[in-house]
């Protein structure tokens, strides 16, 4: 069974990500280049990985992968997030 849990503001996004289990992920739509994108963050240890695509289509299946960054800690997943998160968040952790 999938479970997921909707994120509306930063402060529950960094609060999920400070938190993450190395089981589960977030997933969120963001804005690069003045168009949307997915971005999902994923954890192994204390290294994160933020990866962004391209959206396919109006369905929003994810699309060419555009950049990944891998970072220690939570705190530079955060900062790795600023460019591609706009002032409202649509984000999920599953």
């Amino acid at each position: 069974m999938l479970y997921e849990k909707e994120l509306t503001s930063v402060e529950a996004l960094a609060r999920a990500i400070r938190t993450l289990d190395e089981d589960s992920g977030v997933r969120l739509i963001g804005v690069r280049e003045g168009r949307e994108c997915l971005v999902f963050v994923t954890r192994f240890g204390r290294r994160y990985t933020v990866m962004t695509y391209g959206m396919n289509g109006k369905i929003g299946a994810p699309g060419k992968r555009l950049d990944v960054v891998e970072v220690d800690g939570a705190e530079a997943a955060i900062r790795a997030l600023r460019g591609v998160v706009p002032g409202s968040v649509r984000a999920f952790v599953y």
